[in-house]
């Protein structure tokens, strides 16, 4: 099914269901209109299923977002804001419709959204609620697995860290993913960001790191492969942060590293979705395709007032390997920025921990044995050292 058809058929499904809440609230569950009205959307939601396992729509501050993209609110631009209010209400970011989804599952979330005593909506075997959240590690507890349990609060607190501050923290970084959601899009839709946003962003991480805090604890959980930009980059800026504190870099340096590995992978907005989540190999053609969001990220970075000059940088060479190699391709043996460096092994490090449309999670021992048996051709030796004494701390 075309994006466009896709766009339009969820267009009608969020009209359906907005109407079918609101006539639930205004009448009950078992008015007819509501019967029909939830038809229509279970019917459209099945069609749009046919041929992939799930479709998941983002609440971007008051857009609602799917396959990275604004859902065109021409014609139903009424039930779209009223959609994304009921969601907002009930404290919903995400909610993903899986292959399969029986029609009482779907009336089910209908009452529920509809209904002024529920506390809480809980997900279903086919419907997936939720949002980015935080999970607090104790510093030996990542998972054999590489998976990522999820909490939002601050019960399970790293030694000698006030649970307050913690929790502060957790908030913090909760926060900043969903600036970041605003910050990508607006780039998406070819549009300049605001340097202030990412600035504002990056001093509270540096407050973050002064309370000596194992990076691992303010990591980002992935709840949906749809999420995976916005969770990897906020990852991949506190590892690279934090090790840059741990080799010494301070004050305005350290400002200036955050913003660039924040923004490290922005040319990745400007490659098709199709690309990105496809769940199997890539084709050379794709492949290359792939490696052109370097130079796309780096080009509009530069016209962006007030982008520091490393951004630009670490958006070009992030990709490119401690010997050399990589992409892309310099000539007369160009040497990445140790920033680049930094960022390279943040970037590999969390997305091998995380679950991709491609690929799920890597165990930590098969993680630091990449990054091991990657020191002196993929890595600068020095800094995989110290990575893996800052994670293992």
């Amino acid at each position: 099914m075309a994006d466009k058809n896709i766009q339009e058929q969820l267009s009608r499904v969020i009209s359906q269901l907005t109407a079918a809440v609101i006539n639930t609230g205004l009448y009950s569950a078992t008015h007819p209109q509501v019967a029909q009205y939830a038809e229509k959307a279970h019917v459209a939601l099945a069609e749009i299923l046919q041929n992939r396992p799930e479709i998941s729509l983002l609440v971007i501050g008051n857009d609602l977002i799917a396959d990275s993209r604004q859902i065109d609110a021409s014609g139903a631009a009424s039930y779209i804001s009223n959609f994304v209010r009921i969601l907002k209400k009930h404290a919903i970011e995400r909610i993903s419709f899986c292959a399969g989804l029986p029609k009482d599952e779907l009336q089910k979330l209908i009452q529920e959204l509809a209904s002024p005593d529920t506390l809480s909506i809980r997900s279903t075997a086919f419907i997936k609620l939720g949002k980015v959240e935080i999970r607090v590690r104790k510093p030996d507890e990542m998972p054999a697995d590489g998976s990522d349990a999820v909490s939002n609060t601050a019960d399970d607190v790293a030694p000698d860290i006030p649970a307050e501050v913690m929790q502060e923290l957790i908030e913090m970084t909760s926060e900043e993913i969903d600036h970041l959601k605003e910050l990508y899009l607006r780039a998406k839709r070819h549009k300049k960001i605001d340097i202030r946003s990412v600035d504002d962003m990056i001093a509270g991480f540096i407050q973050g790191f002064r309370q000596q805090i194992n990076p691992l604890n303010l990591l980002a959980s992935l709840k949906s492969v749809n999420e995976y930009t916005f969770t990897h980059v906020t990852n991949v800026c506190i590892l690279t942060m934090s090790l840059a504190e741990n080799l010494g870099f301070k004050g305005d340096h350290l400002h200036k590293i955050g913003v660039a590995s924040l923004l490290h992978d922005i040319g990745k907005i400007f490659i098709p979705d199709e690309i990105l989540s496809k769940p199997g190999a890539l084709t050379p053609e794709e492949r290359k395709t792939i490696e052109t969001h370097t130079v796309k990220g780096a080009r509009y970075l530069m016209g962006i007032e007030g982008i520091p000059k490393l951004a630009v940088l670490a958006a070009l060479e992030h990709h490119q390997k401690f010997d050399g190699k990589g992409y892309p391709a310099m000539k007369g043996g160009w040497t990445p920025n140790i920033i680049s460096q930094l960022i390279s092994i943040a970037d590999v490090f969390d997305a091998m921990r995380s679950r991709r449309s491609y690929e799920g999670p890597r165990p930590p021992e098969k993680i630091i044995a990449v990054l091991t048996n990657g020191k002196g051709s993929s890595f600068n030796p020095l800094l995989v050292d110290r990575f893996i004494t800052m994670v293992k701390r």
